[in-house]
């Protein structure tokens, strides 16, 4: 590739107290070979020492968020004051381990059609097989991806996905704004599987990126029963909601009621084997969410409902690709 043909990419991490990240994935970011990038950190409010450590280095643009622990709010804001055509949006417990990833992920945007998303594979640390390939719905929402090993992967390069996972994502600035960014009304979750749908019905292709494949270092630890339930509260939300605005009617119909009967036999075995009626009270809290939420979920899909340029719900088509 040419001098003249590498746009400059702007890489926008999201923090909220990850300075123990931050200390392995913003080194190998300050190496990569590419001529023209930049780099941001919007942070959430962090208390770690993230700020102090982020401004040592000059070649970090620092910002904070003006709204704390919102995360989409806060990646819609950087985004809005990235310089960059093309973005790289990670989480700050991301490790990059190629350095020709953004001269790789050029070459791969402009081999490929109508590129909506691009969802780069990653694994997470001390596991020798990955299933962050993508993600893909089905009648019960999102389909659970299998285990693959890490060569597996690597050979569906370029297959399309139905949604991007948001650790890692790359994209024409153009479209994020085309499509409106992150709602900012999912406040947990859902974000990547609502984008992806906006990308597909404005007549672009989400795709997958596995060249080589990048490592999730921020492998959680098991929740306790009250996070786990806050979690399980704001994921239900999101996805009715994401249903709501996004499915044309007859979909509607017919899948909401299927989603909203799975996650409560979800909240219920989830309740048996933690022998804790949080996470089954948590439905009900995410119920009450939803209906709350409804007026703003009509008005956004009106809006999205009159713009789609495809009329069929395709998302539902793109299944995983076939593993030899």
């Amino acid at each position: 590739m040419c001098e003249h043909e590498k746009p400059l990419i702007s890489i926008v991490i999201l923090n909220y107290n990850g300075l123990k990240y931050l200390k392995r994935t913003i080194p190998p970011i300050m190496e990569l070979d590419y001529p023209y990038y930049e780099v941001i950190v919007v942070d959430n409010g962090s208390k770690d020492g993230s700020q102090a450590y982020l401004k040592s280095n000059s070649r970090i643009r620092l910002i904070n968020s003006p709204r704390f622990k919102e995360k989409n709010y806060a990646c819609n804001y950087a985004i809005s004051k990235a310089n960059g055509q093309f973005i790289l949006l990670l989480d700050n417990d991301l490790l990059i381990i190629d350095k020709n990833i953004l001269s790789n992920l050029i070459i791969f945007y402009r081999n490929y059609s109508n590129v909506g998303f691009i969802t780069i594979a990653f694994y997470n640390e001390f596991f020798n097989k990955s299933k962050s390939y993508g993600g893909y719905f089905c009648f019960y929402y999102i389909m659970e991806t299998k285990y693959k090993s890490f060569h597996e992967v690597e050979k569906i390069n370029g297959a399309k996905v139905g949604f991007p996972q948001g650790a890692i994502l790359f994209f024409n600035k153009k479209i994020w704004d085309e499509v409106g960014g992150y709602d900012e009304y999912l406040s947990f979750g859902g974000d990547d599987n609502d984008i992806g749908i906006k990308s597909l019905l404005l007549g672009y292709n989400n795709y997958l990126f596995s060249e080589k494949i990048q490592i999730h270092i921020g492998l959680s630890e098991r929740e306790d029963n009250n996070k786990y339930a806050e979690k399980f509260k704001n994921i239900f939300y999101a996805h009715l909601y994401t249903i709501f605005k996004n499915y044309k009617f007859i979909n509607l119909v017919i899948f909401l009621p299927i989603y909203i009967i799975f996650a409560l036999v979800k909240s219920i075995k989830q309740s048996i084997q933690r022998r804790n009626a949080s996470i089954f009270l948590a439905y009900f809290s995410g119920i009450f969410l939803f209906i709350r939420n409804i007026p703003v979920a009509y008005k956004n899909r009106t809006k999205i409902q009159s713009r789609r340029i495809v009329k069929d719900d395709i998302f539902f088509k793109i299944k995983p690709p076939k593993f030899n």
